[in-house]
């Protein structure tokens, strides 16, 4: 195996003889994502995400160190490892968004009606590469000629696993697309996200963009930066998390442990940006993290019983739209809000997964093709015509 494609196993060696072969940057040591890799590794996944169960293991793609989880069932994971829980119950409380009241129970059996046929095809028998257990997974800037020899590699390790690589769109990952379809992969698709360039940043001119500057601007809430927030902060964060991306959207979501939070703020992980009262309480959080000229926000939360008027959401996404202006990256604002984000300047995109099964068994890849076939005939023109 070259040494570009070079796989590692067994967690606590792995850690150890990775760290060791990463350059040193700065007084800092090493980069966050360095020493988020290295905490998966260490521990049990549970013991960062309560909600995903599985083993890990890294590949190393030219200069960059990629986390791989590997799963054979665990059906109740969250669908950052479970295609079969995203494709199901997950998509399933997606639907709530229509207003068609026929139109969801008929998707809704759809999805019911998958649950045996996605178990009998052992969907969830798969390896997810570059997967950091959140939403949405950016990418290094990956050279797409490994992309074959990885391949490769994979196989020789996983010969009865599905190769997945979630989070891949046409708008910011075009090369590694075309690299992945010209090895053999199947592109699936998933959800629809909204882009904001950056570079660009005319999106500022939006008439709602602008209403959401001067919000942020009054002084009934403070912008707490990164520094200024502290330890004592951590439980209120995961509350704030909690109230929106679990009790009000879904428990499918990834659920972050104490240990997690306590490392992301340690070692800044995640960027962090707080909304602070007139009393001194934090009502609202946002996490970024940028990689290879994108940035994404998987850590949303505010308190959700303070009225709408309040504008906590409209003023956390001020604060990551600006930030993606002042540093002229592409903004992936992912899935959801739909019309919020649109009325802002989104360009909606389909994001697809990246999946490999031609070593499989032809049942496997039959369920699979059927799968991307289902999700590209019905699934995407219901995302682009109802802006899910």
């Amino acid at each position: 195996m070259s040494r570009s494609e070079r796989l590692t196993g067994a967690p606590h060696q792995t850690a150890v003889a990775w760290q060791r072969a990463l350059p040193v940057f700065g007084p800092g040591g090493v980069p966050a994502r360095t020493r988020w890799l290295a905490a998966l590794l260490r521990e049990p996944s549970t013991h960062w995400v309560r909600n995903v169960e599985t083993q890990f293991s890294t590949l190393r793609l030219g200069r960059h160190w990629l986390p791989v989880t590997c799963n054979e069932r665990e059906y109740d994971n969250s669908y950052v490892c479970s295609p079969f829980n995203a494709f199901t119950a997950y998509a399933r409380e997606e639907l709530r968004v229509l207003q068609s009241r026929s139109l969801r129970q008929v998707l809704g059996c759809l999805t019911f009606a998958l649950e045996g046929w996605l178990k009998w095809g052992q969907v969830n028998r798969n390896v997810h590469i570059n997967n950091w257990l959140l939403s949405t997974n950016l990418y290094p800037d990956l050279d797409p000629n490994h992309i074959a020899p990885a391949t490769t590699a994979l196989i020789g390790r996983f010969p009865n696993h599905a190769l997945v690589f979630r989070s891949l769109n046409h708008v910011t990952n075009s090369s590694l697309l075309a690299a992945f379809d010209a090895a053999g992969y199947q592109l699936t698709p998933s959800r629809q996200v909204y882009l904001f360039d950056g570079g660009k940043a005319d999106y500022l001119a939006k008439k709602n963009c602008i209403r959401d500057g001067k919000l942020l601007k009054q002084t009934d809430y403070l912008v707490v930066p990164h520094e200024a927030l502290t330890v004592g902060d951590l439980n209120r964060i995961e509350l704030l998390y909690r109230l929106l991306y679990l009790d009000k959207y879904s428990y499918h979501n990834p659920v972050f442990t104490p240990a997690f939070w306590h490392l992301c703020y340690q070692h800044k992980i995640f960027t962090f940006t707080g909304l602070r009262d007139e009393s001194g309480d934090l009502q609202g959080v946002v996490g970024t993290f940028v990689e290879n000229g994108v940035m994404t926000t998987p850590l949303v939360g505010y308190n959700t019983a303070l009225p709408q008027e309040h504008g906590l959401y409209r003023r956390l996404m001020a604060v990551v739209l600006q930030d993606a202006a002042e540093r002229g990256v592409v903004l992936n604002l992912s899935a959801g809000a739909a019309s919020f984000k649109y009325l802002r300047g989104g360009v909606p995109a389909i994001e697809v997964s990246a999946i490999y099964a031609r070593h499989l068994s032809r049942r496997r890849q039959w369920v699979l093709k059927t799968l991307t076939a289902i999700l590209q005939r019905i699934g995407v023109p219901l995302m682009q015509r109802y802006r899910l």
